[in-house]
């Protein structure tokens, strides 16, 4: 009877340490063995389960252009023909409800390789392959902007310093404006990287009835329900918006401040601004010919898209600047795409070649000959001014960001709050900024409160 406890305790403590290895096998850096030699690069096979996000997996017609354009399927073709024994499997994850799918898949072990939105989450679960001895082995990690490092959400993690994911097309907004309204109104155009208060004060001049066309126009524009926080840290004196520290692997270790004189006083100059922006900006109204020959909007504060401004062929007349720039001359938002690979992938070298590939010279150029997305392949000469007049422009506003970061309850209270109050003070209605302020610290204080409980439910996995 001795002899049968011990071997059950001795039983009950392998299974133990066994359990406890396996749950803290993630986001810090132990996520995998090291990667073979590179040799082994040539001699893929098996299969590999590709999550595809934000593209078709078949060929098909672009719903925004209505142009022809190629799938995944056909853009790794070229990278597969040299793999003759290599098979990709194609997993098409729908816009709606897509973090549940990706969880699902890696949960259950049947994804490789998966295109998200941000890998921080999935990350510090330990479900992602930390990537640096493969960027190490191949000298990869130079070929992309440096900045792209810096964003701590998507690509290199806060707290073990691992990277967990390689960048695809670009991401950003900047300032762009109309330069036949200034010219109407005899306002100099904006600065290449314009300040905040240049804006403010060119934005002011320009609203009002057209000298030139008798038609009123409005100096400024931006959607306070998807970028009220951006402009927290335009309109910060230079300073950027300073919310405290957050810790993005234990939430509850975050330490939050909103209410600040500094945030107080960039909330009053985005209530002080509504006059220079059209009526129902607060309800993203106003701003729909903008692109177009009648547009009467001088400024967007929030622009990425230039389509409609292609379109109609007036690329002369649309400008875009390098961005508001912080005292340190870096610009508020530029990234990339974010794709990674599955810590429990079951061929690991050639999930890494998929991955390589795609995000790759010759990947991201697949994707701009049928996309024209933006790469974040810093010597892609493939882009042309042609294509996309802007490109430049833009690529400058990705390669000096500072990639200013919110924590999650910025988007789930702070920014909707600050859409309601500037809504409200447009309408006249009262508000109390040092008392909603202080509200809204005592909510953000309870949530980091509520991150311990589920930060230590999380750890003890």
């Amino acid at each position: 009877m001795r002899v049968n406890r011990w071997k059950m305790t001795l039983m009950l403590t392998i299974c133990s340490l066994l359990l406890f290895l396996t749950a803290c096998g993630g986001g810090a850096g132990d996520n995998s063995a090291a990667p073979g030699p590179a040799a082994n690069a040539d001699n893929l096979s098996g299969v590999v389960k590709f999550a595809v996000f934000s593209y078709p997996v078949d060929d098909g017609i672009d719903p925004v252009t209505g142009s022809n354009v190629k799938g995944m399927k056909t853009m790794l073709k070229p990278f597969l023909d040299k793999h003759p024994k290599l098979t990709v499997e194609y997993i098409e994850v729908p816009q709606d409800n897509r973090k549940a799918k990706f969880q699902s898949l890696l949960l259950s072990g049947s994804v490789d390789v998966l295109i998200l939105d941000s890998s921080i989450d999935f990350y510090n679960q330990g479900f992602l392959m930390p990537l640096d001895d493969y960027l190490k082995r191949d000298n990869w990690k130079q070929n992309y902007y440096d900045s792209l490092w810096l964003d701590k959400e998507r690509f290199t993690n806060a707290t073990d310093g691992k990277v967990m994911a390689l960048p695809g097309i670009v991401n950003t907004s900047t300032v762009m404006y109309d330069k036949q309204i200034f010219d109407d109104w005899g306002v100099a155009p904006l600065s290449d990287k314009p300040t905040a208060q240049e804006i403010l004060e060119k934005a002011a001049k320009l609203t009002g009835i057209n000298p030139k066309t008798g038609k009123q126009t409005y100096g400024m524009y931006y959607d306070p329900r998807s970028s009220s926080h951006m402009m927290l840290d335009y309109f910060s004196d230079g300073n950027g918006v300073q919310l405290g520290e957050t810790d993005w692997a234990n939430f509850g270790n975050s330490k939050l401040n909103f209410n600040t004189p500094q945030i107080k006083k960039s909330l009053q100059t985005l209530i002080d601004m509504n006059s220079s922006l059209p009526p129902g900006y607060e309800i993203g109204r106003g701003f729909e010919n903008w692109g177009k020959v009648e547009n009467n909007v001088a400024i967007c504060l929030w622009c990425s898209k230039t389509d409609e401004i292609l379109k109609n062929k007036l690329q002369d007349r649309y400008v875009v600047t390098k961005g508001v720039r912080d005292k340190n001359g870096k610009t508020s938002y530029g990234t990339a795409q974010t794709y990674t690979m599955a810590k429990d992938t079951k061929n690991p070298e050639a999930a890494w070649q998929v991955l390589k590939y795609i995000t790759g010279a010759e990947g991201q150029k697949a994707i701009y000959d049928n996309y024209k997305y933006l790469p974040s392949w810093k010597n892609a000469d493939w882009v042309s001014e042609k294509d996309n007049p802007y490109a430049k422009q833009l690529l400058t506003v990705v390669e000096d960001t500072k990639n200013v970061l919110f924590p999650p309850i910025m988007f789930s209270l702070i920014r909707p709050w600050m859409a309601e109050l500037i809504s409200r003070a447009n309408h006249g209605q009262k508000y109390d900024l040092t008392a909603e302020m202080a509200d809204i610290q005592e909510k953000i204080n309870k949530w980091v409160e509520e991150q311990k409980v589920i930060d230590a439910s999380k750890n003890k996995k």
